[in-house]
């Protein structure tokens, strides 16, 4: 019965610590890049199949006193935080040094 509980106990530290690196480890990796200015996240290349396609669209109005508002929108495929995590681990474990496949 002892064994059973300390087993129990060992899983559950062991799991619990599992889940705190990973939660960990998608905090790092969604917090460090702060976006484009920084030079964190996926636009600086540390992603291997992290190429971007953005697309742009303008929008320009006259207001009644004669401004023009020009406003600019721009979309950018990014993968989510769990995506980049995979492949990140995946690459860790990879061993050649050849590009990944385009799939």
């Amino acid at each position: 019965m002892r064994a059973a509980v300390w087993n129990a106990r060992a899983a559950l530290l062991y799991s619990l610590g599992g889940w705190t690196m990973l939660g960990a480890m998608l905090h790092y990796n969604s917090s460090s890049g702060g976006g484009a200015e920084s030079g964190g996240g996926p636009e600086n290349g540390s992603d291997p199949q992290g190429s971007q396609a953005t697309r742009k669209e303008v929008y320009t109005r006259e207001t009644m006193l004669g401004l023009k508002v020009t406003t600019v929108v721009t979309y950018k495929d990014v993968p989510p935080p769990i995506t980049r995590l995979l492949r990140q681990v995946k690459s860790f474990f990879d061993s050649d040094d050849s590009p990944p496949p385009e799939n």
